[in-house]
Parts: C-alpha cells; structure tokens; sequence
C-alpha cells in the first residue's frame, strides 16, 4: 500500500510517502506565514508529482483542529488531485495522530492518553484517549479546554500527556512525552489502517476542522 500524507496544521511543514512497511518523512519547522511551496514538500521525499499520483493507494492529510487556514488550502489541493486520480482522501485528527505517536513510546499495555494542542495563550485543543494493546480510541469530544482546567488534570497520575497545549506544570510530570509531535508520518499510519478495514473515503467527505467555543476571541 502506497500513501502520500501532509500535515501542515501548525507551525511546521510534515510530509510523508509510506510505501507498505517503509516510510520516508520530511518535516520543516518554520513562522506559520512562511511555509514552503508544495513542490518543495514534494522535492524533500522524492516524490515525483507528475506521475507519482497515478502510483498511490490513497492521499491523507491532518484535518485539523491547527491554522485553520492552512488546513483549508490543504484540503482543497487534495481534493481536487484525489478527485483527478480517483484516489480515497483520509482526513485524520491532529490530536488523533499525536495521541497515536505516542501510543508507540508507552510499554504498557492499556493506558490513558491526554492530548493538548495549543491554540492561544489561554485555550488548547483537547482529546483524551484509552490505549488498549494496539488499540486507540478517544474518551472525549475534541474540544477547546481552558488552560486552568488543562493544569487540574495535571494531577491525574495514571494517564500520559502528550502536545503543545500543556502548562508548565504538565512538562514535567514524569509520564510527560516530550518527544512526541505532529508529523506526517503518523498521519500516514492512520490512514493505513483506515483503508485496510475496506471503508470508502470519498474526496468530498475529507474536510478540515475547526474547533472554537462560541464566545471565543483571539488573544
């Protein structure tokens, strides 16, 4: 199975071309305003973007929460090439796909993930999940949590913490896993998984996030 995935959700720039069991990722940090062109992206892999669409089993990108206007530009240049090539397009979650990331750094077999993904100084994305075995699935709605209750759960001894979102205080908890973060890479390996089960994903479906509350205004 052969997969093209981006994740240009935050302040950086991920690529990825999974090619069965082998992967091959580029990921570029950098101010949200200056990221590189798709060609760039596409240079950095090796992916040959005149006849490599015609090669792949599907396209996927992280949809998001993240720069909203970044995963919009996303998603409409997938669109168009998976409706092109008739390829399935795989919308993945960021807090998914760091939750997912970090499943691979827990030994133990069942635990509580919590995923923070910082949106302003005082809010941050949020989803927590339940690893069972090779299992992940979410406990909560994605939603915007404050951060004064993102330290409260802080105190929660029993789960692993994982993302930008975090207060200080959660960077150094000692099940705090600071070498996870967003990339492509992991977004292709969801979407892997996704296209094994047989489930038709159709361009048109595969859109991007965005998760505010109702009074929200930006700091």
């Amino acid at each position: 199975m052969k997969i093209l995935s981006l994740d240009v959700s935050g302040n950086y720039s991920s690529i990825s071309l999974l090619n069965d069991d082998e992967i091959n990722t580029f990921t570029q940090t950098h101010n949200r305003k200056e990221r590189p062109d798709w060609d760039t992206l596409f240079a950095r892999i090796g992916f040959d973007s005149k006849q490599g669409f015609d090669e792949l089993d599907g396209l996927a990108f992280a949809c998001g929460p993240g720069s909203y206007t970044a995963l919009r530009i996303t998603a409409s240049f997938l669109k168009a090439i998976a409706e092109v090539k008739e390829l399935p397009l795989i919308a993945i979650s960021n807090l998914e796909s760091i939750a997912h990331q970090a499943s691979q750094w827990i030994d133990v077999t069942e635990a509580k993930i919590y995923v923070a993904i910082e949106a302003d100084s005082k809010e941050s994305y949020f989803c927590s999940y339940q690893k069972n075995r090779d299992k992940l699935s979410p406990i909560v709605t994605e939603s915007v949590i404050a951060m004064d209750k993102l330290t409260a759960l802080v105190n929660d001894e029993d789960c692993y913490f994982a993302g930008t979102g975090w207060p200080m205080k959660a960077t150094k908890h000692s099940n705090f896993l600071s070498q996870v973060a967003g990339s492509a890479e992991s977004i292709a390996s969801l979407a892997k998984k996704k296209l094994e089960t047989g489930e038709s994903f159709p361009p048109e479906n595969a859109n991007p996030v965005y998760l505010k509350t109702p009074d929200y205004q930006k700091s």
